[in-house]
């Protein structure tokens, strides 16, 4: 059964991305939702406070002013969840703003009333109170003269406020959206470029070259001149086809396929039938983008910790398929399975997969690790966001081909 994405360590990851703020720190969105809301609205009432206390007196303009601010910073944390479902299905801006129109105008008479019955609550509660009272007495008569019904002009006011806050939530939320959008970006090519450069040093690690370069020597020793030249081929195509690809974030599943079975091939060359394997994918997956070289460190681990180790080897599985708009790709081995001594080993190597994946397509994509459904073994599966190539330029392959 499949566990949870893992750290380096071996706990469960966490998936939420916290928002990055310039000083380097991180906060959450609703964190910094809540610290924005309460300072605006307390920086509002001060505002207010300092410009009634000449016309009311000090304590009247704090008692009015803090009730009024009280409601409407209530009034619209209310507002929050409603916005929050409507910024689910991304809508036109016209859509926002009737959405927040048709919230603000009865939303102002009900912010009205509110503040109307908590002010006339709590001078009825300073009237009990006789050395307090006296400074309260001009306020609350001049509240008296307020009908419970909300004024016209003062509708207008109220909904015009409230229509603003509105305005400035979706604003703000959308310039977070898009410095995060920024930040991931920034970040996938970051990380893109550090897999690129770990699949090149694969490539060109002096103990694969000098397996593969000893496995042609062989060949070539035995006069077996036609798997030497073929091997020189193969060696020679990876090598190319990984170079070709460096400045692609993302290719299609077919020529993604293409650098596994290359990889397979000198693979194979060097251990003949000890290694078994078959990537099979659906027609319908082919021309899907995928992230460049993110399948290669995952068969690698497959075939270096699952396989290659035990006497007889072993077999291996890749799968890509669709299911509905999703893309689920899977590396599986009939290896020793999920062990803490693995999981140290090849940790990095899938969180930093699973972070390729996070900057790509944020939380719409999985990775997760476990034994295999069927007969012990490793498994890595990943789910990403099933989007076609504009245009398919690689040759279809069979559903299920022996490599």
């Amino acid at each position: 059964m499949l566990m949870p994405p893992l750290e380096p360590d071996g706990k469960p990851a966490k998936t939420a991305m916290p928002f990055l703020l310039a000083s380097g720190r991180e906060l959450s969105k609703s964190t910094l939702f809540y610290v924005l809301h309460s300072a605006g609205w307390l920086a509002f009432g001060v505002v207010s406070v300092a410009s009634d206390f000449t016309k009311k007196g000090l304590w009247p303009a704090v008692l009015e002013d803090l009730s009024w601010t009280a409601c409407g910073w209530a009034l619209t944390l209310g507002f929050r969840p409603v916005y929050q479902r409507a910024r689910l299905i991304p809508r036109s801006y016209i859509a926002y703003g009737v959405l927040c129109l048709l919230l603000s105008v009865p939303g102002g008479a009900l912010w009205y009333s509110a503040t109307e019955g908590l002010l006339r609550l709590g001078y009825f509660s300073l009237s009990h109170l006789p050395r307090l009272w006296p400074l309260f007495v001009a306020g609350a008569r001049a509240d008296a003269l307020y009908p419970w019904w909300i004024p016209v002009d003062y509708w207008f006011f109220f909904a015009s406020f409230l229509f603003t806050w509105s305005s400035l939530y979706f604003c703000i939320n959308a310039m977070l959206d898009l410095e995060t959008e920024r930040a991931n970006v920034a970040r996938a090519l970051k990380l893109a470029d550090t897999a690129r450069l770990r699949a090149l040093q694969s490539n060109l690690n002096p103990h694969f070259l000098f397996n593969a370069l000893n496995g042609i020597a062989t060949l070539i020793r035995e006069r077996d001149v036609t798997a030497a030249s073929a091997m020189v081929d193969a060696l020679s195509d990876l090598l190319r086809s990984t170079l070709q690809r460096l400045n692609s974030p993302e290719i299609q599943v077919a020529e993604e396929l293409q650098l596994i079975e290359q990889y397979l091939r000198i693979q194979r060359f060097r251990f003949g039938d000890r290694l078994r394997s078959i990537v099979a994918a659906d027609r319908d997956a082919l021309d899907a983008l995928i992230p460049t070289l993110i399948l290669q460190p995952l068969v690698e681990n497959a075939v270096r910790h699952g396989i290659l180790p035990r006497e007889d080897g072993g077999s291996l599985w890749v799968s890509i398929h669709r299911d509905v708009q999703t893309l689920v790709v899977s590396v599986e081995d009939d290896g020793p399975g999920v062990t803490d001594g693995l999981i140290n080993t090849i940790g990095m190597g899938l969180v930093n997969s699973r972070d390729r994946l996070a900057a790509l397509y944020g939380s719409t994509a999985q990775l997760t690790v476990g034994t295999r459904t069927e007969g012990g073994g490793f498994a890595v599966v990943m789910r990403m966001p099933f989007r076609r190539a504009l245009s398919t330029q690689s040759a279809v392959r069979p559903e299920a081909v022996p490599v």
